[in-house]
């Protein structure tokens, strides 16, 4: 079983600020994480919370 931790602890191990975690908690863009009640339970991979890539804006509608 991974180890969990909070967001606090999440945005020290990744060196970002908690409130830029919450952003991407709020996106989806944490691999596992889930909400219970009004604390946010991160999962480590690797001694890690795993972050999905993004996208930049909209693509533009030439780009298939």
């Amino acid at each position: 079983m991974n180890k969990c931790v909070g967001t606090t602890e999440a945005a020290s191990l990744l060196g970002i600020s908690s409130r830029r975690l919450r952003q991407l908690l709020e996106k989806g863009r944490v691999r596992g994480a889930y909400k219970t009640g009004k604390f946010w339970i991160i999962p480590l991979f690797n001694h890690l919370p795993q972050i999905t890539k993004g996208t930049r804006g909209p693509k533009g509608k030439w780009r298939t």
